[in-house]
C-alpha cells in the first residue's frame, strides 16, 4: 500500500494531475522520488502529442508556443517556476548564505525574479520556434523525453545531495525516503529514458544526456558553494534550467 500511496503523493505534490485522495503517513513518502519521474512521462507524452497535432493541422508557431506554455503551467501548477523565481531573487540579493536562505522562504516576488523569468521565457520561446519548425518530428518526441529526463536527474539530486537546511518540503520528504530502493528506481527510469531517446534519435539523445549531466554537475557545485546544499526552490531552478538547456541544444540539432 505504501508503494501506491507514494505514487499518488508524487503526482499530487509535483503536478495538478487528478489523483485519488488518500490518507498519508510519513512512511508513505519513502518511494515518492522513485515515482517522481513518471510525472515527466505524462507531461512529456502530452507535450509531444500536442506538438505533433499542431504540426499536422498547421497551427502557427506562436499559437503552439503559447498553448504549450499554458499547458505546462496548468499541469505542473507552476511549482518549479516558483522555485526558479525564488532562487533568482536569493542569488541576486548578494547577501550572505543565511540571507539567501531566508529569501528562498519569502513568498514575495522581487524584481530580479521577474527579470530572470522574462529572460527565461524569451530564451525558451526562441528555442521552441526552431524546434517546432523542424521538419523532423522525432525532435518533438525527444523534447517530450526531456521532461522525463529532467525529473530523473532532479530526483537523483534530491535523494543524494545534501540539504541546505533542516526544514522545508524537500527535506521532509527526503528524510522518509528509502535511499537504496529509490536509487534503483531512479536508475531503472534512467535506463528506460536513454533507451527510448536513443531509439528515436541517437544524436539528439546523446546531446541531451551530455547537457543534462553538465547541468547536474554545475547544480551540485553551485548549490553547495552558495547555499550549502539543495532546497526545494533550488530543485525547481535546476529542473527549469535543465529543460531550457536541452531545448536550446535541440534547437541547434
Amino acid at each position: 500500500m505504501s508503494v501506491i500511496k507514494s505514487l499518488i503523493l508524487a503526482f499530487s505534490m509535483y503536478s495538478r494531475i487528478p489523483v485519488p485522495h488518500v490518507w498519508l503517513e510519513e512512511k508513505d513518502m519513502k518511494y515518492t522520488f522513485g515515482f517522481f519521474p513518471l510525472v515527466g512521462v505524462v507531461i512529456g507524452a502530452l507535450f509531444s502529442g500536442w506538438l505533433i497535432f499542431a504540426r499536422k493541422f498547421c497551427i502557427g508557431t506562436i499559437t503552439s508556443m503559447c498553448v504549450s506554455g499554458v499547458f505546462l503551467l496548468l499541469i505542473t501548477g507552476g511549482i518549479h517556476i516558483d522555485g526558479y523565481m525564488d532562487t533568482m531573487d536569493a542569488v541576486h540579493s548578494y547577501g550572505d548564505r543565511e540571507k539567501k536562505l531566508e529569501i528562498l522562504k519569502d513568498s514575495h516576488i522581487g524584481a530580479f525574479a521577474v527579470i530572470m523569468l522574462v529572460t527565461y521565457v524569451l530564451a525558451a520561446a526562441g528555442a521552441f520556434s526552431y524546434i517546432f519548425e523542424n521538419k523532423n518530428t522525432d525532435i518533438f518526441i525527444i523534447m517530450g523525453c526531456v521532461f522525463y529526463l529532467s525529473r530523473i536527474s532532479s530526483a537523483f539530486a534530491a535523494v543524494n545531495f545534501k540539504s541546505a537546511r533542516n526544514g522545508g518540503m524537500l527535506n521532509s520528504v527526503v528524510r522518509s525516503v528509502s535511499g537504496n530502493v529509490v536509487n534503483i528506481m531512479i536508475l531503472l527510469n534512467y535506463i528506460i529514458c536513454i533507451a527510448i531517446m536513443t531509439y528515436v534519435n541517437a544524436f539528439a539523445a546523446a546531446l541531451c544526456l551530455i547537457v543534462q549531466a553538465a547541468v547536474l554537475v554545475y547544480y551540485r557545485i553551485w548549490s553547495y558553494k552558495i547555499f550549502g546544499g539543495v532546497t526545494g526552490d533550488l530543485a525547481g531552478w535546476f529542473l527549469c534550467m535543465s529543460e531550457l538547456c536541452c531545448m536550446i541544444v535541440l534547437a541547434f540539432v
